[in-house]
């Protein structure tokens, strides 16, 4: 494990882009900072910053600037074998587009690494190196530790959206979500659908249409009064919603019910 180079909080300018389709012949640990265009694996993805990638030898590197100025740290090493094991051991993977909460521990040692470079000290590559092997343990550290939020938040977003069709009524607000949660509104919209493929707003309205319908289909309770009980203080939006769902207003979606029941007892009664 040998450091060859190394940058630390250097700027480029927001029309700034890499375009390295065989590498650099060497291993880079890239901290993206900045709002990033970056593409991997013929994928463009569009991040606001705090990225982290390892990239393999040889591997290709596009990446740049996203309508502002581009801000990095970066350092270019050579692995020997039982490196490549250990970092296998450690859960460290290669050309993967990682992103954290905070990278400033990171930058940090980055920031060591390039005060090193000039270091007349007999000691200096041997602190580079253990430096650098800081670094990977520190970036094994944020892998495992986010991994653990991701998992705790899971259960959280689980736990929530179980709730969400329990009690529909509930005043849903993504305020009271959030601090309930202590989680930001984008990570919460984000982890949200991308765990259940849908939106909190899209399952609270679906919830509310739902205990409606069974409200409608069971109970002889008014159409102002069902309005109520799942959590619309406007009967007049209530079947506006209502309406745009099913493609009837409740008071059809009643009676097309009791149509049919009465059909089929029926024919029930015509069958005995």
């Amino acid at each position: 494990m040998k450091v060859s180079n190394c940058g630390y909080n250097y700027k480029e300018s927001s029309e700034f882009f890499t375009e390295r389709p065989e590498g650099v012949g060497e291993y880079l640990f890239l901290i993206v900072r900045s709002p990033a265009r970056i593409v991997m694996n013929g994928q463009t993805q569009y991040t606001k910053g705090n990225n982290v990638i390892l990239y393999q030898k040889g591997s290709a590197q596009y990446f740049g600037a996203h309508n502002a100025e581009f801000i990095n740290d970066w350092v270019q090493f050579d692995l020997e074998k039982d490196d490549l094991i250990y970092l296998e051991n450690i859960g460290i993977q290669f050309d993967t587009l990682m992103q954290f909460a905070n990278v400033h521990p990171l930058s940090r040692i980055v920031k060591q690494l390039f005060e090193e470079r000039w270091s007349k000290s007999p000691y200096a590559d041997d602190t580079k190196t253990l430096l650098l092997r800081l670094l990977l343990i520190k970036l094994a550290e944020q892998i495992s530790n986010h991994a653990a939020v991701s998992s705790q938040y899971a259960m959280r977003l689980s736990i929530l959206r179980n709730e969400i069709f329990r009690y529909p009524e509930r005043n849903w607000t993504i305020e009271s979500i959030c601090t309930s949660l202590d989680i930001s509104s984008s990570y919460l919209y984000v982890s949200y659908k991308r765990m259940f493929g849908s939106s909190i707003k899209e399952d609270v309205i679906t919830s509310r249409i739902d205990r409606s319908k069974y409200l409608l289909t069971n109970t002889d309770d008014n159409i102002s009064s069902i309005s109520h009980s799942v959590g619309y203080d406007n009967d007049v939006h209530f079947m506006y919603i209502f309406k745009k769902k099913t493609g009837l207003t409740p008071t059809q979606y009643r009676n097309s019910f009791n149509t049919n029941f009465k059909y089929v007892q029926h024919l029930c009664k015509t069958e005995s």
